[in-house]
């Protein structure tokens, strides 16, 4: 009987050793960042959430609106459920430089691209615009408004490969937290591509959703969509999306205090 026990022990040892590999540890993650990144504080909130929301489901804010709502409610919870990548956006870098990651957490490969911010008030070409408003290059303004057209921050989980968009195939994220995104889907806040953006440098801003070169989109949506119906009804989620601007900033390290939905 107690070989039997330590047999049966080691083979749930062997088991957990396996899946603990699945993923590299963190710290080489961090360093694959550090060659592309200077900033790996955001890499830390990524590893916190997953560390400790990885299985939760989140709420979603329920919408009353016929055109939103098999996109953004049919199903009223979603959770991560690719956990093999992940996207993570640095507001605080300026957009002409290569600000968004997707990250492969088994090979620690990164997609690195530009992506544009959202205008709030200003105009979609203002190179040069009064004091309290976004620029092409910097970010200052963030929203969770209606038809604010700004960007929100925090933590996403990526939704729908939305086919139907005015940029054509897009990706509908969903805001997992509380007054801060939770408005993402109805604002209809969608990472697509744009032909003013390149994979090294956005040239104007948009009304709140991430673009991206129309050369990385369909690598952006293959990597981290969720799955939907034949009616584009959400079915359930695909992997997080974390968006790091002056809120995120000011948090400390390895910490992850959103006001999350759940």
């Amino acid at each position: 009987m107690p070989s039997k026990f330590l047999f049966l022990c080691f083979l749930i040892s062997l088991s957990h050793s396996a899946f603990s590999q699945q993923f590299l540890a963190w710290d080489k993650i961090e360093a694959k960042l550090s060659k592309v990144s200077k900033n790996t504080k955001a890499l830390s909130h990524v590893r916190c959430f997953f560390e400790n929301h990885e299985n939760d489901k989140f709420l979603l804010k329920s919408s009353h609106s016929e055109e939103f709502f098999n996109r953004c409610y049919a199903n009223p919870t979603i959770e991560v459920n690719d956990k093999r990548y992940f996207a993570l956006i640095d507001y605080t870098v300026p957009s002409d430089q290569k600000r968004m990651y997707v990250i492969d957490r088994k090979s620690g490969e990164i997609l690195k691209m530009a992506v544009a911010h959202g205008r709030y008030k200003a105009g979609f070409f203002n190179i040069k615009m009064k004091e309290n408003k976004n620029t092409i290059r910097d970010i200052k303004y963030f929203s969770n408004t209606i038809n604010s057209m700004a960007s929100s921050s925090g933590f996403f989980v990526a939704g729908q490969d939305f086919p139907a968009s005015d940029f054509g195939r897009s990706l509908v994220i969903h805001g997992i937290e509380e007054d801060i995104n939770d408005n993402a889907c109805v604002r209809d806040v969608v990472i697509h591509k744009h032909y003013l953006m390149t994979k090294s440098k956005a040239y104007m801003l948009s009304s709140g959703c991430p673009m991206v070169s129309p050369s990385m989109i369909d690598q952006v949506i293959n990597l981290l969509k969720g799955e939907s119906d034949e009616d584009m009804k959400l079915k359930s989620g695909g992997s997080l999306v974390f968006i790091y601007g002056p809120r995120e900033a000011s948090w400390e390290t390895s910490t992850c205090p959103g006001k999350f939905r759940n």
